[in-house]
């Protein structure tokens, strides 16, 4: 963690979070080995405002391997993971739309599947963010390839952040690269700003990833492997601000990454090293989930359930919380598995029972998968544990 120039304030709520201060701004730690034992169940509808399911349509061309999934007001974007797949855009109804760019070398085209995308309802375009190439690409919703923005230096793993016409890059500098972050007119492509790579936050090779939620509104969060503190980029002082950590006894090998849940609230994924995993050469096996709430300075091991649809286990990761909205995208088959382990659980009362058989009839094998969508509340509002 970056710590020059820092100083702690007296902690409060639970004892489990500080605020200290790096280079005149406010940033938040959280101690894992302050936490109670005691694992709190939060209700989804706690974090969301509702949840709905879509069934995406069942054509042709709409099949995928799901890897991320980009909801907005209007649409729904799926990255695929199938090799050689394209861009998936489909309304909020799950109408398949169209394919979006892909794989190749020519005009419009990536040499492999977005690291990230932005749907902008408002201008009705898609910004795709490829994995290794120094361009971002522009289409139409209707998936007409418009143009690309050209950056100066090859984007490692970028991810992107739309703002007053200001498009905004971050990626994974290697030792050698100029910018760790830039800053384009989205109209004429010109690079207005840029921000040198610290240290710390410099790659040596392509084994660590860039997370981003972006779910609170007006902020550009990220996270960088290779540092143990999440950011926000300051778009208009073209600044990197540590803003969140987690400290640990260093003698328990643990490994986490961070990610924000909404304007208050951080999530932890905590993993330590287990010496009997892979045949004896050990690895790191997850351990939970920790929510941080600022708001009450406390800190707590989670668990969520969806209780929208039989409190049915729920996963809170950069992959499902997303963009201002929790999102999970799962072929029916896989929903039906999951369906039957809930109705065989002890605690599985009546009510749930009806809903997830409800949930179950409506499922059909080989159709295409089914969305859940939950909109995320900007604030909690309330103390969850």
């Amino acid at each position: 963690m970056l710590l020059f120039g820092a100083y702690g304030c007296s902690p409060k709520g639970d004892g489990s979070v500080s605020e200290i201060i790096v280079n005149g701004n406010k940033m938040y730690v959280s101690s894992l080995n302050d936490l109670k034992p005691d694992i709190a169940t939060i209700p989804l509808s706690s974090l969301v405002e509702y949840c709905e399911l879509v069934q995406l349509e069942s054509v042709e061309d709409a099949y995928f391997n799901p890897q991320f999934t980009t909801v907005t007001d209007k649409y729904i974007g799926v990255r695929d993971r199938t090799q050689g797949g394209s861009y998936k855009l489909f309304d909020r109804s799950g109408k398949f739309l169209c394919n979006v760019g892909s794989i190749g070398r020519g005009p419009g085209e990536y040499l492999t599947g977005p690291y990230d995308d932005i749907i902008d309802d408002k201008n009705e375009l898609v910004y795709l963010a490829p994995f290794m190439e120094d361009k971002i690409l522009v289409y139409s919703t209707l998936g007409q390839y418009l143009k690309d923005i050209v950056a100066p230096l090859r984007l490692n793993k970028a991810k992107i952040f739309l703002s007053d016409g200001i498009l905004t890059v971050v990626h994974m500098p290697f030792p050698d690269d100029r910018a760790v972050v830039l800053q384009f007119d989205v109209n004429t492509g010109e690079v207005l700003k840029e921000v040198v790579p610290p240290a710390h936050l410099i790659a040596p090779n392509y084994d660590g990833e860039i997370f981003s939620t972006k779910n609170a509104s007006g902020i550009f969060d990220f996270v960088h492997t290779s540092s143990d503190t999440l950011y926000h980029f300051d778009v208009k002082n073209n600044k990197i601000l540590p803003t969140f950590t987690m400290t640990y006894n260093t003698s328990e090998n643990t490994w986490k990454y961070i990610y924000q849940l909404n304007k208050e609230m951080y999530i932890t994924n905590v993993s330590k090293f287990d010496r009997e995993l892979n045949m004896g050469r050990g690895g790191y096996a997850f351990v939970g989930f920790v929510a941080t709430d600022l708001t009450s300075k406390t800190s707590s091991w989670i668990k969520i359930v969806n209780d929208y649809y039989g409190n049915m286990p729920v996963s809170i990761s950069p992959v499902t919380a997303r963009n201002g909205y929790w999102v999970h995208n799962i072929q029916p088959e896989d929903l039906m598995d999951n369906i039957e382990t809930r109705l065989a659980e002890r605690d599985c009362s009546e009510s749930d029972r009806q809903a997830l058989t409800k949930l179950l009839s409506t499922l059909e094998v080989g159709a295409n998968n089914v969305v859940f969508i939950g909109k995320l509340k900007s604030e909690v509002g309330t103390k969850l544990w």
